[in-house]
């Protein structure tokens, strides 16, 4: 058992009473434990780790995947509709016709996406909504742009992203920018069903299937999404614990602060918490919409923009900071990671010393000079080591060829986060990447096919970034990330021992069994009862 703690970093045996460990030491020791009433596990020296924290998802958005077409396997523009024209057909009662996974030069036609002149050929009476494997770019139909424009009015007019006809200035269907238009999806594809609460349990039972304890969901919108979970917990159906982080969006700011200290405060439990406010800076380097430091290599000229203008963010954080919340910033490119750097930084001057543990997501592209600024300001980098693999992860091939090849060398710099001291927390930021860790693991110990193998990292530091780091970055630390007494009896059972394999097969191995809180949420047909 690798116990990831570091007074006690190897063990045979765990015990537990309730959802509590009581006991972490050896075989004989345990022997005199067991009583009568004791359900004994034999691992059979298999390799036992605690729980899996994924420190990136977003269950509570991403969610409607099990109901939509998958489009990640499209490799042309055909493919793609043949996929759609088959779902679209075989559920006739979807008021929405979604889609979810393409990758942009799969079915770019030209430089291109597909939008309501293709669309209308496959469905015209129903709206259509296909997003992108990162969650950044949405092809849609006539009929959704004829609800969109109902619905939003004289503010759709002036939305940021929406590509339009160069003759007549009309919408194309294709949108750069989906956070507007979320809501218009969530209300026509959910409206009269139950599809939250049963695509959650879905989401949830495939994260514990691949050892996964504990999620942070950086996607709530409102005090309602963190009532889904409640209701999952209520009906004994929540499998694994979740950390919430609300989304600062577009409405008045004291309107918003006085429903994220609303959240906190009713939501802060062993099963659900809230307490963290997630924020974006820039975009995706695919899209030319994160914010570089120098102009991308196939566009001169274009540097990507910052969502909030420098100065406008620094007050945002500061106003969060000064009420006590924890910040989590979305920054993929290297402006918009030195962007949030100096929010932080500023925050942290303006207002009273605290225990802040400010994160940024993805830090895909970053500066030297801003690597070591992390440890010395405390703000946590929170990667995703699949995005970074060729061939597992839906990793666009338009990627290099956007940064060029000397920002690509030193893209995902997980290795220079670690020996800077900083805490670098694993995650999948599913469903833009497969939700399964030991695929994560093995690209942190391999690149994955991409270049920049110095960035690789230690077997032990890849384990810890999905489990102390990750639940540190929650500041849950106390009672998760290792196997540990006083802590909570999260823990899972491996097929293989990952201190056995070499790094290439890490990415075949499967949990047997996961327990979360002393119970098995999980077990194998591969594990014997």
């Amino acid at each position: 058992m690798f116990t990831v703690n570091d007074s006690q970093p190897w063990a045979e045996a765990v015990g537990a009473i309730g959802d509590r460990i009581v006991f972490v030491g050896s075989d004989r020791e345990a022997t005199d434990l067991v009583g009568p009433d004791t359900k004994v596990i034999d691992a059979d020296r298999r390799l036992v780790l605690p729980g899996i924290i994924d420190a990136h998802t977003h269950c509570l958005h991403a969610y409607r995947n099990y109901f939509w077409a998958n489009l990640t396997p499209a490799n042309s523009q055909e493919e793609l509709i043949t996929i759609l024209r088959k779902h679209a057909s075989e559920h006739p009662d979807h008021r929405l016709v979604g889609g979810s996974g393409y990758r942009y030069s799969a079915i770019m036609v030209g430089d291109r996406l597909p939008g309501r002149a293709v669309l209308d050929r496959v469905v015209s009476d129903r709206p259509i909504w296909l997003i992108s494997y990162d969650g950044w770019t949405a092809c849609t139909n006539s009929k959704f742009l004829e609800i969109a424009q109902s619905r939003l009015g004289a503010t759709f007019d002036c939305m940021p992203g929406v590509e339009r006809d160069a003759k007549t200035g009309q919408p194309t269907g294709v949108f750069f920018k989906t956070d507007d238009l979320e809501p218009i999806v969530e209300e026509i594809s959910t409206a009269g069903t139950d599809l939250l609460h049963e695509g959650l349990k879905l989401v949830l039972d495939d994260m514990v299937r691949w050892g996964v304890t504990s999620v942070h969901d950086l996607g709530g919108r409102d005090m309602q999404d963190l009532r889904a979970f409640e209701r999952l917990r209520k009906s004994g159906e929540l499998k694994a614990r979740v950390y919430v982080a609300l989304m600062y969006s577009k409405k008045p700011e004291e309107e918003q602060i006085k429903e994220f200290d609303e959240a906190r405060l009713k939501f802060s439990n062993e099963w659900i918490r809230a307490g963290a406010v997630k924020l974006f800076i820039d975009g995706v380097e695919d899209s030319h919409t994160a914010a570089m430091l120098e102009p991308y290599d196939d566009l001169p000229g274009v540097s990507g923009d910052t969502i909030h203008e420098p100065e406008e963010f620094k007050r945002i954080i500061e106003v969060l900071d000064a009420k006590g919340f924890q910040c989590i910033t979305h920054a993929c490119g290297d402006r918009g990671v030195r962007v949030a750097l100096d929010a932080y930084e500023n925050a942290a001057r303006k207002n009273k010393p605290r225990d802040r543990r400010h994160r940024i997501e993805h830090v895909e592209v970053v500066s030297p000079d801003d690597i070591p600024r992390f440890e010395s300001i405390g703000v946590l980098p929170s990667m995703q080591p699949l995005h970074a693999h060729l061939s597992t992860a839906p990793f666009d091939e338009s990627y290099g060829r956007t940064i060029g090849p000397e920002r690509l060398q030193r893209s995902f710099p997980w290795r220079s986060m670690v020996d800077s001291g900083a805490r670098l927390a694993f995650s999948s930021d599913w469903p833009v990447a497969d939700m399964n860790p030991f695929l994560g693991i093995h690209t942190a110990l391999t690149r994955g096919g991409l270049v920049g193998v110095q960035n690789t990292v230690s077997l032990e530091d890849a384990i810890k970034g999905y489990t102390m780091n990750a639940a540190y970055a929650s500041f849950e630390e106390d009672v998760k990330g290792s196997v540990e007494v006083g802590k909570f009896a999260d823990m899972i059972i491996l097929s293989d021992d990952l201190f056995e394999m070499r790094p290439d097969d890490i990415a075949k191995v499967e949990p047997l069994l996961t327990i979360v809180g002393g119970k098995e949420v999980y077990r194998s047909d591969r594990f014997p009862s």
